[in-house]
């Protein structure tokens, strides 16, 4: 970030905030506030999810609760469910935050939002992001009976929408919908301009499988219920952090120490703009590097890759794989399935894959191809309709779910 006076000047204003939470009054107490500089930061203490547990919902609340404007909270799918308290402030600068994106919005789109709404932040941030560049919004949410598959392609197709917003499995399931619809994308949605995805691990791989889906280009943000959205992906396809509202530390696995840039390691996020629940050095388990910046898109701030979260990293033998590598093998496959899913085994991967197109597979090419790509024994079930898929929900009033990916034993 060019203006670094800017940046130490936020980063004082947080360590003056924090002293407002319980959580960071008793972490700080033998830090100094006055003597806190950014250069210095792993002088300070990480604070852990095993933190925020202990701390309860209010404990990292840094702001009178007259000053809150919302609360979210995480599924807590891998463990207690994380709180995030925001203030009207903490909301615009989120909606900013994913404005920043390559998609580019303007006061000529109509984007549809597909995350769900209930507790979750990423629907709210995106309606943020559309009111600040004048866009319009369809709230579609997912994970309800009121908004099922049919009737957003319907509300694609009538009200012409040029912006989609979800998770990827949203938009691998309207596209198998659409399918099974007999819709066409480039023929049937021809206004959708966009897809703005979060929320999910999105690799290389599964962001072309996408592309290839709706005919239009993917456009990933990364962050979490926490901190907000922390990077947000340029028109070139690289996540850049946002420097003005984020430290991104990229430290070992056991916090002790920095890695070097580009080099897998865990993050640890400190939050300079948020007023409602700041955070410092948040070791949020998530795998990550961060490289140098440079960039065709001209931004001048360092570039981040996400690699899932260190629950999910496996180990069998020598190898180790995070989930990245786990997905950009699935999706390398010709063609990609409708739905699959990885069970650690003690001495290998055991891969269930369901494809419309499971016609065209021969086990024996898929399980090399796996082997070769992740460098450890696998096995493949193809499985029939309904196993890990069923298409059948997909066009009556059954909510989606939380997809498991990978099983760990």
């Amino acid at each position: 970030m060019k203006n670094g006076r800017e940046r130490e000047a936020k980063f004082g204003g947080l360590m003056s905030r924090l002293q407002r939470s319980p959580l960071y009054q008793m972490k700080l107490r033998n830090h100094s506030s006055r003597h806190a500089w950014i250069d210095r930061i792993q002088e300070l203490p990480l604070t852990t999810k095993e933190d925020l547990r202990q701390a309860g919902t209010f404990g990292h609340l840094a702001v009178d609760r007259k000053q809150v404007a919302q609360y979210f909270e995480s599924t807590g799918t891998t463990g207690e469910p994380s709180a995030s308290w925001f203030t009207a402030e903490d909301l615009t600068t989120g909606g900013r935050q994913l404005a920043a994106c390559g998609v580019g919005l303007t006061e000529d789109d109509l984007v549809l939002i597909r995350f769900p709404y209930a507790l979750a932040l990423p629907a709210f941030l995106m309606q943020q992001a559309a009111s600040q560049t004048g866009a319009g919004v369809v709230p579609a949410s997912s994970r309800t009976v009121v908004s099922k598959y049919p009737r957003v392609l319907e509300l694609l197709r009538r009200l012409q929408v040029s912006v989609m917003a979800g998770l990827p499995r949203e938009m691998e399931l309207l596209a198998e919908t659409a399918r099974l619809q007999e819709l066409e994308p480039t023929r049937h949605f021809p206004a959708l301009r966009a897809i703005c995805v979060a929320g999910e691990l999105l690799g290389a791989s599964r962001k072309r499988h996408i592309e290839k889906l709706w005919g239009v280009p993917v456009f990933n943000m990364y962050g979490s219920t926490e901190t907000a959205n922390i990077a947000t992906m340029c028109e070139y396809g690289s996540m850049h952090i946002v420097e003005e509202d984020f430290v991104v530390e990229v430290l070992q696995e056991d916090g002790g120490g920095p890695i070097a840039p580009g080099v897998r390691g865990f993050a640890a996020i400190t939050t300079l703009s948020h007023q409602g629940s700041p955070l410092l050095r948040y070791f949020n388990g998530d795998v990550i590097s961060v490289d140098p910046p440079g960039c065709s898109c001209g931004r001048e701030t360092a570039k981040l890759t996400h690699y899932g979260r260190g629950k999910e990293r496996i180990r069998l033998g020598e190898a180790v794989l995070d989930a990245l590598d786990i997905q950009e093998a699935v999706y390398s496959l010709s063609p990609a399935p409708d739905a699959w899913r990885a069970i650690e085994l003690e001495n290998g991967l055991h891969f269930v894959l369901d494809s419309h197109l499971s016609a065209e597979w021969d086990e024996d090419d898929i399980r090399s191809v796996l082997s070769d790509a992740l460098r450890v024994p696998v096995s493949v079930e193809v499985v029939g309709d309904g196993f890990l898929l069923d298409r059948a929900s997909l066009l009556d009033n059954t909510p989606s779910t939380k997809p498991v990916y990978i099983q760990k034993r």
